[in-house]
């Protein structure tokens, strides 16, 4: 499939089209399947068959749209099914996928803004499952390539990073909480044959590198491959309240757990340079960090209540800092 997408094949102009707009994201899905997706949401998912391509759009956006058009149908109605979309998700918020294409965006196709961050978006709903039992789903799977000079000269620098987002304070707890990924990846990694999870990431990103889908690697070295040492687990929060407590609930958990049972991967928590949602290595907090941050945040709000909003903000900042 990936041959398809170069000129020439029979899957160009689609890639020309995400190429030109940067709303939507192209994802491959193995050797045979991949999909476009457009605020987080799926617009098209390619399959190949026997006979060819087949393109699918989920006709739950809009029942009176083309649920398999031709690749060329596709093309020239594009702007007619990202707007079926747009009035869906205004009825059904999907907030936590579309940000989470945003991260995609900026740290893979703004340019010299995403060859100065430390993590390139490899994929996206990554799904795990094997003969074994092991399931496992990530919101996104990073190649972290350090952005020094001397790091990105070594093909070999690159080691992974698998990066659950949440949205709000309230998907940090209970089912999809924060503690249970963080079991989740545990099976993962005692599970899955890291080794090939490793290539597999290796070779996709090199094929975004070739298809301009990392914008900036197209012309430099890209031909890397990925360690199985030093796997991180990040957690990028989104919006998240500083008055509520369930991030701080939730890293007191995590914490009980690493110091009762040490876990084979790093445990960090994304924080932004300013604001944006490029990813670099130094702003991140590691577990202990986050966790005395959030203490000394509510001790002081415990011995100095506040009056005011613009205070608590003003407060939340210089803890933060």
């Amino acid at each position: 499939m990936f041959h398809d997408f170069q000129k020439g094949g029979p899957l160009h102009d689609l890639l020309t089209y995400v190429q030109n707009d940067d709303t939507l994201d192209l994802e491959f899905r193995g050797e045979y399947a991949a999909n476009i997706y457009y605020r987080g949401g799926s617009l098209f998912r390619i399959d190949r068959g026997v006979m060819g391509y087949t393109l699918t759009f989920d006709t739950k956006y809009d029942e009176g749209m083309a649920a398999n058009p031709s690749i060329c149908m596709a093309l020239e109605r594009i702007p007619l099914y990202k707007h079926a979309m747009d009035v869906w998700f205004a009825e059904n918020r999907k907030y936590e996928r579309e940000f989470q294409q945003v991260v995609v965006r900026e740290n893979n196709r703004h340019g010299a803004i995403s060859h100065a961050t430390d993590y390139y978006i490899a994929d996206v709903e990554y799904v795990y499952r094997d003969a074994e039992g092991t399931n496992a789903r990530f919101d996104m799977v990073a190649v972290k390539w350090p952005s020094t000079a001397s790091a990105r000269k070594d093909e070999g620098a690159p080691t992974l990073a698998v990066i659950e987002m949440k949205y709000g304070d309230d998907a940090l707890d209970g089912s999809a909480g924060l503690v249970a990924h963080l079991n989740d990846v545990q099976a993962f990694v005692d599970g899955a044959a890291m080794h090939q999870f490793c290539a597999d990431m290796a070779k996709v990103f090199r094929q975004k590198c070739e298809l301009g889908l990392i914008s900036d690697m197209a012309e430099k070295k890209h031909h890397i491959t990925i360690s199985e040492e030093n796997i991180e687990l990040i957690f990028l929060i989104a919006n998240h309240d500083p008055d509520k407590t369930r991030l701080r609930a939730a890293v007191e958990q995590m914490a009980n757990l690493v110091a009762h049972q040490p876990y084979p991967f790093a445990i960090k928590f994304a924080a932004s340079s300013m604001m944006g949602y490029a990813l670099y290595a130094d702003p991140m907090k590691t577990l202990g960090e986050m966790q005395e941050m959030l203490e000394k945040r509510h001790s002081t709000y415990e011995n100095a209540p506040l009056r005011t909003w613009t205070e608590r903000r003003v407060l939340s900042v210089c803890v933060e800092t």
